[in-house]
């Protein structure tokens, strides 16, 4: 007997779409702003690959239209690829998702430029493509009468939906073969040279945007974009177009230092830029960035407060302006690496990417050059210890923070829970209990695998440890290079749960209208304000330091989440711990009388 065959495809009624307009506008809402750009240029360097030839795509204002429409400017992008015919654009643009490109989940989709510039156009995207010297034109827009996306019928060419185009609109940089896409907006009226609102660098926004996309541009390709474009062209020095590197090679030229190094499932490339880099120019992300690195495209790249957070997840506390970090997943059958539909975000197995894992790893396996930034930079701390004295006076109220720490042991005195634990903690020991496998020895892990704040319900024997989890401290500031703004501008501290460290904001005006105020008291003192900066520093920090402690030990109750106690660490709960300073005064009044003498006297 013959195995049954399967139903080919003529046997099923292939799904349809029943409201394309509304599945192209809410696919467009998860495009981001500047999604468009990167569609249409990815969609250029697949015309070049095509063609087999090198070539260019250019970014700049469609010059005819602004002489044909007396000086609207609008946005194109021309390529020099393999071009293509009157029908194939009809084919292959009115289809949302086709593609004359081969299509896969790793590759093309055949959404991306409909999905991310349709909506932002709907008075129409003109396709002008010549193939083997001869040019067509389609019209894609929004119909306000039907409401509907789609190509425009023209009426002067037997109906059909696509026209010839004479070479008059031929850009210069197309000879026989290439496409131009003229982006119209909202209307006639509508400027499309401008960038959406809140775009970085407005005057060279499409040159910015490029440059932190994408990481390196295939061999043979070069891009370019207008810059200037509403001075005279005559200003050539203002308004020209300006060669896009991409990310990567400006890294390569402006550092000092650069790897790669190994972490589970990906490659972590890092830099370490010259100290005397142009961080303004405003072409390219600064140092001061994470991103993930997929097929020499830029994703979920974060820059200013967001970079500085992540780059300290991953052990870079001192000089993040300097240093930029770019995560490479590996993509195996098992594990492939694809990206959402908008191009937003990788993910990995169709999950996200584990941001907090190899921060992990990269803290724990730090390449040398990076601990040698550290030490260099972190040495510019200058305050003496305050640790000594502040754990002293924690001592005496330690029946009220309740700071009992376990740690597991063989017939301990005491059950403690391993699930309710912190993340971070000292190395680990040898011989020690470990929930997962990891080795012995290794740093970091999880604090429960050693200490725990949970004496209750708990299902492993252990023995107390008299020792507060007592954080470490810094105190930054600009002028030593220590903090690098935005970092806690006008904030007092931030606490890296990670490191189990609090950063400690010296130039917060409620610590230096401190120490000004106790310095105009003892201006009889020659030398007095390094002492009251000491003093000032040190009974803040213990505020600081006491309010992370007692945080931590409200995970004794079982009523907080780790995610609950974050907030009353968060930049903004340890701002408002040090603003009622009456109590610091007076602290700081009595310490100051012992080491400097008191006013009184001075009188």
């Amino acid at each position: 007997m013959k195995p049954q065959s399967v139903a080919r495809s003529r046997d099923t009624s292939p799904m349809q779409v029943a409201n394309m307009t509304f599945l192209v506008n809410k696919l467009g809402e998860d495009c981001a702003p500047l999604q468009y750009v990167r569609e249409l240029t990815q969609n250029g360097i697949e015309a070049l690959q095509r063609s087999g030839k090198s070539g260019e795509i250019v970014w700049d204002v469609n010059w005819n239209h602004y002489a044909l429409s007396d000086g609207t400017y609008k946005l194109c992008c021309i390529d020099t690829g393999a071009g293509m015919t009157g029908p194939e654009m009809v084919e292959y643009i009115n289809a949302l998702s086709s593609s004359i490109h081969q299509q896969s989940a790793t590759g093309n989709f055949g959404v991306g430029a409909k999905i991310a510039a349709a909506p932002r156009n709907p008075h129409g995207m003109l396709y002008m493509s010549w193939k083997d010297g001869v040019g067509h034109m389609i019209h894609l827009w929004f119909d306000p009468e039907e409401k509907v996306y789609g190509v425009k019928r023209w009426p002067k060419n037997n109906g059909e939906f696509w026209t010839q185009v004479s070479n008059d609109l031929k850009p210069a940089e197309i000879k026989e073969n290439g496409t131009v896409v003229v982006l119209l907006g909202n209307s006639d009226e509508h400027d499309t040279m401008q960038p959406p609102p809140d775009t970085p660098m407005r005057s060279r926004w499409i040159l910015r945007y490029l440059n932190t996309r994408y990481f390196r541009f295939p061999d043979g390709v070069t891009v370019k974009a207008r810059e200037g474009w509403e001075l005279p062209k005559s200003e050539s020095r203002h308004n020209f177009l300006r060669v896009v590197e991409g990310q990567g090679e400006w890294l390569g030229k402006n550092s000092e230092a650069h790897g790669t190094l190994d972490l589970t499932g990906a490659k972590a490339h890092w830099w370490i830029l010259k100290p005397d880099v142009d961080r303004d120019s405003g072409h390219v992300a600064p140092g001061g960035h994470v991103a993930a690195l997929y097929q020499n495209e830029l994703y979920e790249m974060v820059i200013g407060r967001g970079g500085i957070a992540r780059l300290q997840a991953f052990g870079v506390i001192f000089g993040t302006d300097r240093v930029a970090i770019y995560v490479e997943p590996e993509s195996t059958s098992d594990k492939p690496v694809t990206s959402n539909t908008a191009r937003t975000q990788l993910l990995l197995s169709g999950q996200t990417l584990d941001w907090a894992t190899w921060a992990m790893e990269f803290r724990e396996k730090m390449p040398a050059e990076l601990v040698a930034l550290q030490e260099r930079l972190g040495a510019h701390v200058g305050d003496r210890d305050h640790k000594k004295a502040i754990l002293e006076r924690l001592q005496q109220i330690r029946d009220l923070l309740k700071f009992s720490r376990f740690r597991p042991a063989k017939s301990g005195s005491a059950k403690v829970d391993p699930e309710l634990s912190l993340i971070g903690g000292d190395p680990a020991a040898k011989g020690a209990v470990h929930e997962g496998e990891r080795d012995a020895g290794k740093k970091g892990g999880r604090a429960g695998d050693i200490y725990s704040l949970f004496a209750e319900a708990g299902s492993v024997d252990a023995e107390p440890v008299d020792a507060f989890n007592e954080p470490q401290t810094r105190w930054v500031s600009v002028a030593d290079g220590t903090r690098t703004p935005p970092d806690l501008d006008d904030r007092a501290a931030k606490f890296l749960l990670q490191q189990n460290l609090l950063l400690i904001n010296a130039d917060f005006r409620a610590f230096t209208d401190m120490e000004e105020r106790w310095a105009q008291y003892y201006s009889h003192v020659p030398g007095a304000r390094a002492t009251i900066k000491d003093v000032v520093h040190e009974w803040f920090e213990q505020q600081l330091v006491e309010t992370v402690m007692s945080a931590q030990a409200l995970k004794k109750t079982g009523k907080w989440s780790i995610q609950e106690l974050e907030e009353l660490w968060s930049e903004a709960a340890l701002t408002a711990a040090v603003l009622p300073r009456w109590h610091i005064d007076q602290s700081i009044k009595r310490n100051l009388g012992h080491r400097l003498g008191t006013l009184k006297s001075a009188a």
